[in-house]
């Protein structure tokens, strides 16, 4: 039976939430109507008194006789007796050291849970969460079985409990339905879905009350439904493809949609592009603006990568930025084989920050893109000798570009005019040059050495 993957996703969760007082077996319990005649039962009253008398020293072992009697002569005398009996019960359970014994409690834990809800039925949603969390937590290596009656119980406590629902609750009902999908028991689609109920609900608690325990909750699904490989591209698109044009404009649903591609490495299909204009058309910004530029350029559609870049460049409010925009849409430009557009938008990332070594390798590369325009084969051979400045210059603003620097100097000085070609030009080396056409830049002549 494959319930390690839930072993271990259940006792990461566990560990932080089952020891949590507001949780405890002692809360939300109240007396029942007087709906018989245990408060004239000598029995009752008697045991009653004897039972809670133990048990708030506890003192279990001598409290749990009298509790029985109690339990089995008048159970709708109080909710507490109950909640106390789960709390003793367990107390034995993890005392315990026989397999058999613990699961004999454990099975008397899940009675008494029963028992509650007969006889105090308004408490039905909160007491099928704490039954199905205990089954889980105590029953689960007995078999699958367990998992899916669990997953079954706490799915009714949160249809009951809604936005009241416990955070342990939310986050073992998620681990156990991640589970149940790795063993073959439930579909991704299904528990995407119900991956989405409990983060709403989570949402909703944290914007109404955010407790570092509902914070924890809501990291703790996040991160099981990343890890399990839960999300792909088809679910992705089987669930939310249908409904987008309902809901592309609600923010968080686009955002849901994006934030599960990206997990799946689903940046490519239709569904994350549409999801990603929409987003940007609702809440344009220079960060969403870039993500579309690069979205594009992944896919090769150039000239949206330059719109989006542009757009980018426009609500950037930082000089840093701008000029990695301008860098990048440079580099777009120079693919699109634009060089002299690529030249200029180099130019303005230097513009911008000064000591930043790429945009000038960028600027090299431009002017040897650009040597086609520039006349007869000598021309173009002095469109080398600005390039080579250029990566000259890089490697002395930014040490860091040096390699790739030195290695375009190398590359492109082979290209210089031999001495023969400057004597028939009578230029001689260190002369002044103007290298002409849209380049327009002045260097000083070298022969190819």
């Amino acid at each position: 039976m494959k319930t390690k993957g839930f072993k271990i996703l259940f006792i990461a969760i566990s560990a932080v939430f089952l020891a949590v007082p507001s949780y405890s077996q002692d809360s939300n319990t109240t007396e029942a109507k007087d709906t018989g005649d245990w408060k004239n039962n000598e029995t009752c009253l008697k045991n009653l008194s004897l039972y809670y008398e133990f048990y708030k020293h506890k003192n279990y072992d001598d409290a749990i006789s009298p509790w029985r009697v109690v339990y089995r002569e008048c159970p709708e005398s109080r909710e507490s007796l109950y909640a106390y009996g789960v709390n003793m019960y367990r107390h034995f359970l993890d005392r315990a050291d026989d397999p058999a014994v613990k699961s004999a409690y454990a099975d008397t834990m899940m009675m008494i849970y029963d028992k509650r809800m007969e006889y105090f039925p308004d408490s039905r949603g909160d007491v099928l969460g704490r039954k199905g969390v205990d089954l889980l937590r105590y029953k689960r290596q007995e078999g699958e079985k367990f998992i899916k009656e669990g997953y079954d119980l706490l799915k009714e406590s949160i249809d009951i409990e809604k936005t009241k629902s416990n955070p342990v609750v939310l986050t073992t009902f998620i681990s156990a339905a991640i589970t149940l999908f790795a063993n073959g028991e439930l579909d991704n689609e299904t528990v995407i879905n119900d991956y989405m109920s409990v983060s709403k609900i989570l949402d909703t608690q944290l914007a109404k009350r955010p407790t570092s325990r509902t914070k924890l909750a809501k990291e703790a699904i996040d991160k099981n439904i990343k890890d399990a490989k839960v999300l792909t591209c088809d679910a992705i698109n089987t669930i939310f493809g249908p409904k987008y044009d309902a809901n592309k404009d609600d923010e968080q649903f686009l955002d849901r949609i994006l934030g599960f591609m990206t997990e799946a490495g689903c940046e490519d299909q239709e569904l994350y592009i549409k999801a990603s204009e929409q987003l940007y058309t609702m809440k344009p910004s220079a960060e969403s603006a870039y993500n579309l530029a690069r979205l594009f350029l992944k896919k090769e559609e150039f000239d949206k990568a330059k719109k989006y870049y542009l757009e980018a460049i426009e609500k950037a409010t930082s000089d840093d930025k701008k000029a990695n925009y301008y860098y990048e849409l440079g580099a777009v430009t120079l693919n699109m084989n634009n060089p002299q557009e690529a030249a200029n938008y180099a130019g303005k990332a230097i513009d911008l920050k000064p000591d930043w070594g790429e945009p000038y390798i960028l600027l090299g590369k431009s002017y040897v893109s650009g040597n086609n325009s520039l006349g007869d084969e000598f021309e173009r051979r002095t469109a080398y000798w600005i390039a080579v400045d250029m990566f000259r210059k890089a490697k002395a603003v930014d040490p860091t570009v040096a390699p790739q620097a030195n290695q375009l100097i190398s590359d492109y000085r082979q290209y210089f005019p031999t001495k023969e070609e400057l004597f028939f030009r009578s230029i001689s080396e260190g002369d002044s040059y103007t290298v002409g056409g849209w380049i327009n830049r002045t260097t000083t002549a070298r022969a190819k050495s």
